[in-house]
């Protein structure tokens, strides 16, 4: 039996070969040996068709690079459908359908390098195509948009600017129509109810979505309406509402004066707590094995130390201020505590107490309300603005402390 052979020429039976018989195409090398055989023209072609992008023509929307990936990708949200609408996908599909046909029957020879090209010119026509129809279609919503502005503009010319249905224009209508009466007082409830209405739907900011056709969303966030030439609507309905934001520097004074008050309240805590202290609550530290009265004193003084620290980063302390009044802070439960003993904690205290009253009293601050700055008080109601925690001089002369009332 004849065994087959794709390149040779057709046979009869009888083998004999009929004259019309057409030669049979060589088969297919391997794409290096056929750019080994190119032409330098065929392989410069063949160069084009292999690229990984296609240069658009001048007009036109380039595809992604690396650098735009990010605005020209097709967004997640669309369809298989709209993603082979895009520019790179007909590209592609062109090129694709023109080398099947291509790869085909042919009556003649066809080469490797006549394939792709057939593909890389498919490829570019289809890609033009799409980046074509893509701009006409941004190119009618550019001429939708002007036609819709000249329209509102000759509208507003004529008078009609606000004659349509929508919320916005009845709104105008009715602050037009009603504000004059609103304003002379001549206006029923009725219609003082529609203006406040309306006016409050104009004076609201709105936002806007569009979607591109790679389906990318963009909000529009559109400013209120500037309605100061209306009267205001009534229930404290203000034209114009001003916020005002403070400074950086009376943040800081803000945060300086609540560090103040917070340090004068933790010095007469602590004051109240070492009074409390005995031989075994000093002994009980150093022990490793603190009281509750001795835990008070501890975690007051620590916090105690934190007012130091913050006075001194918010520039009230400068230098070596902190150093000098946290050598005056000796920590209750250590050794040198219970060998001084609470007396001369409290003395510690009195000297702290009174060199940051005159630290703050150089830089116009006032440390009030604490033993040695007591608030003075001469009738009941000077007494009731007292805080709770805070010293206060009495009308014959005693300091005393204000407590919360069992």
């Amino acid at each position: 039996m004849p065994q087959a052979n794709i390149t040779r020429q057709y046979q009869t039976p009888q083998g004999i070969v009929p004259p019309m018989a057409l030669p049979r195409p060589t088969p297919p090398q391997s794409p290096i040996l056929a750019n080994q055989q190119l032409s330098p023209l065929m392989q410069q072609v063949l160069r084009n068709a292999q690229a990984s992008r296609m240069t658009p023509r001048a007009g036109q929307v380039g595809l992604p690079t690396t650098a735009t990936a990010a605005a020209g990708q097709p967004a997640a949200g669309m369809t298989f459908g709209q993603k082979l609408m895009q520019p790179r996908a007909q590209g592609m599909l062109g090129a694709a359908a023109a080398g099947f046909e291509a790869s085909g029957y042919q009556d003649r020879p066809v080469s490797l390098g006549q394939v792709l090209g057939r593909m890389g010119t498919a490829g570019m026509k289809a890609y033009t195509a799409a980046e074509d129809r893509i701009a006409a279609q941004k190119a009618g919503q550019l001429k939708e948009l002007l036609t819709r502005a000249k329209i509102g503009t000759e509208l507003a010319k004529s008078g009609q600017g606000f004659s349509g249905n929508s919320m916005t224009a009845q709104s105008f209508r009715t602050l037009l129509n009603i504000g004059p009466k609103i304003k002379s007082g001549k206006a029923t409830e009725p219609e003082k109810a529609q203006y406040d209405l309306a006016f409050g739907y104009l004076a609201k900011p709105k936002q806007q979505k569009t979607y591109d056709d790679l389906g990318n969303e963009t909000i529009t966030t559109i400013p209120a309406q500037d309605l100061s030439q209306f009267p205001s609507p009534r229930g404290g309905g203000t034209v114009g509402q001003e916020t005002t934001k403070p400074s950086a520097e009376a943040l800081k004074q803000q945060k300086y004066v609540k560090s103040v008050g917070s340090m004068a309240d933790n010095i007469n805590r602590y004051r109240q707590q070492l009074q409390k202290l005995s031989f075994v609550d000093m002994a009980s530290g150093t022990a490793d094995f603190p009281t509750d009265n001795m835990s008070r004193a501890s975690a007051i003084a620590e916090s105690l130390r934190l007012d130091i620290k913050e006075l001194e980063e918010l520039g009230a302390l400068v230098g070596g201020d902190f150093q000098i009044l946290d050598n005056l802070l000796t920590s209750p439960n250590s050794a040198k505590a219970i060998k001084a003993g609470a007396s001369a904690l409290l003395i510690q205290l009195d000297e702290l107490e009174n060199t940051v009253g005159q630290k703050l009293s150089e830089r116009g601050a006032t440390l009030s309300g604490t033993y040695s700055t007591p608030i003075t008080t001469n009738t009941k109601e000077d007494w009731d603005k007292v805080r709770v925690g805070q010293y206060a001089v009495l009308p014959d002369g005693t300091i005393k402390m204000k407590v919360r009332p069992q």
